[in-house]
């Protein structure tokens, strides 16, 4: 008997982890999310270099979204815990990547505009 006791722990504890809804876990990544987009959008970051962007933001948004949506159809039995560190990993991962690609950009850029101003220069002997 205390075998089978024991054969039925894990059940109960298993049981538990499965007790999470689709909506729970929904909120959990999405809480993640809008915390890292209001991170983004903070005044003081507006108006920095470190601003990424409506376009690069809404990128990270669709991109984070996608992966989240993909995990819960994988793990339909995860806990909001799991769904919640799994998306604070994607979110990250996707911001890096987009401040990557803006000072890819900026550098561009900056190199183009420089570019220009010494074909300014050459041409009309500024």
């Amino acid at each position: 008997m205390t075998t089978k006791i024991a054969n039925n722990a894990p059940a109960t504890g298993s049981a538990r982890k499965s007790a999470t809804t689709p909506q729970q876990q929904t909120q959990a990544w999405q809480g993640v999310l809008d915390s890292a987009v209001a991170n983004m959008n903070d005044p003081e970051i507006k108006g920095s270099t470190k601003y990424l962007g409506e376009g690069r933001i809404n990128t990270v948004k669709q991109k984070v979204q996608g992966d989240m949506e993909a995990f819960i159809q994988a793990n339909p039995n995860a806990t909001a815990d799991e769904v919640k560190s799994h998306a604070e990993s994607t979110t990250k991962k996707h911001e890096t990547n987009a401040m990557f690609q803006k000072m890819r950009d900026d550098n561009f850029f900056g190199k183009l505009m420089n570019r220009r101003k010494e074909l300014l220069k050459d041409m009309w002997g500024e």
